[in-house]
């Protein structure tokens, strides 16, 4: 049966060209959906199936094209095109989930029906990983991403509010993604021009924990997980630190290497801290390598970004309070919060070694989405796979 993939959503930038080219030249019919004018300088080319309906009305609209695809392709989980994708994920047709890698930045994701939590073959138990230690892949260094993910990201979102040639339905993004995309240059800026965080000056303040935060309106916080915001997490977190940690302990709040800047999340921790009376025991850093500052802290709080499984990968002891798929005993924390202040569980080297390998071969790909160097050989690495399916 000949292979018909529909592109219903793709990451930013030019990878779903690459992507369409190299499912054609493997045989396959491919069509993508145009939305708005960031996909149109996006994906030049055949195949584009334009929508120019409600937000409220896609769900229906999909549900008429679903038939006449073997095979549907999304990206990340939260977007208001991949909803109704993934609420009938599991029957026909096929869908398949593109991600950033789990294990950032060489590797990136591809599944079925879902992916991190939302992930319907990794197990999450420590028996699950009890066998045989798979043999890693080498894999080849993408190299910096940001630059162009940055730029990817603005292009997009720039051309859909400054080239309004389609309707403007609801984005399902607050800030609206045209002032995310202004931010995330100026922040881009920001932090070039700004001294780089070094992990042994944050250290020499005393003994820390690292708390790292997520991208505002994540699927990882609004679909997996009750603190749906970064202010109700770091609220979570302070207000049980404030109660529970030793008094030389510290938190230092580490931002998101994507976040846009719109909100202040600097100010959101200073005000929360202060609430709480702990604001000179608790700061804010906005950059830093996570491997030194993993090696330097106590341990690592997240809600459950991917941030943890390179703290684990350096044997930081970690606590998710979120649902994550890593969450389980012998890799993570178990107990209260709480607890974790002065007695956290340290993971198991060889049981994370175990996982690692095993979650590589089940669903990371080595190459990057952004990165010009590698991005033809990631889509022809992604096409090989759903193709062989």
């Amino acid at each position: 049966m000949r292979r018909r993939f529909l592109l219903v959503n793709l990451p930013y930038g030019p990878f779903g060209r690459e992507l369409c080219a190299a499912l054609r030249a493997r045989g396959a019919d491919v069509g993508h959906m145009i939305f708005n004018a960031g996909d149109v300088i996006s994906r030049r080319g055949p195949g584009g199936i334009e929508y120019r309906g409600a937000s409220t009305d896609w769900p229906a609209t999909y549900r008429a094209l679903a038939p006449q695809w073997t095979d549907v392709v999304v990206y990340g989980e939260g977007r208001w095109q991949t909803r109704p994708v993934l609420d009938a994920a599991g029957s026909h047709p096929r869908v398949w989930v593109l991600e950033n890698g789990y294990f950032r930045p060489d590797w990136i994701t591809l599944e079925r029906d879902g992916v991190a939590a939302g992930s319907p073959v990794l197990p999450r138990s420590a028996q699950a990983y009890a066998g045989r230690l798979l043999q890693e892949p080498e894999s080849d260094p993408v190299g910096p991403v940001t630059r162009p993910l940055v730029m990817a990201v603005a292009r997009y979102w720039l051309a859909e509010r400054f080239l309004p040639i389609y309707p403007r339905p609801d984005s399902g993004f607050d800030p609206p993604p045209w002032r995310q995309a202004a931010g995330h240059v100026l922040r881009w800026l920001r932090l070039r021009l700004s001294p780089k965080i070094d992990a042994a000056a944050v250290a020499a303040k005393g003994p820390f924990v690292l708390v790292c935060l997520q991208r505002e309106g994540d699927s990882q916080l609004t679909r997996h997980s009750d603190l749906t915001t970064n202010a109700a997490f770091l609220d979570a977190v302070i207000s049980d630190f404030a109660r529970h940690a030793p008094a030389d302990l510290r938190l230092v709040v580490k931002n998101h290497p994507l976040d846009p800047g719109v909100i202040d999340q600097a100010f959101s921790t200073r005000s929360v801290a202060a609430r709480h009376a702990v604001a000179d025991r608790v700061s804010f850093i906005d950059g830093g390598t996570m491997a030194p500052l993993c090696r330097a802290s106590r341990g690592l709080v997240v809600n459950n970004s991917s941030a943890a499984l390179a703290a684990l990968g350096f044997g930081t002891p970690v606590k998710v309070l979120g649902r994550a798929f890593f969450d389980f005993d012998g890799l993570t924390h178990q107990g209260p919060l709480a607890s974790f202040w002065t007695r956290p569980a340290v993971p198991d080297p060889d049981l994370f070694l175990r996982f690692r390998a095993s979650v590589i071969a089940r669903t990371q790909i080595n190459g990057s989405f952004e990165g010009p160097r590698l991005r033809r050989r990631t889509a022809e690495r992604i096409a090989e796979r759903m193709s062989a399916a």
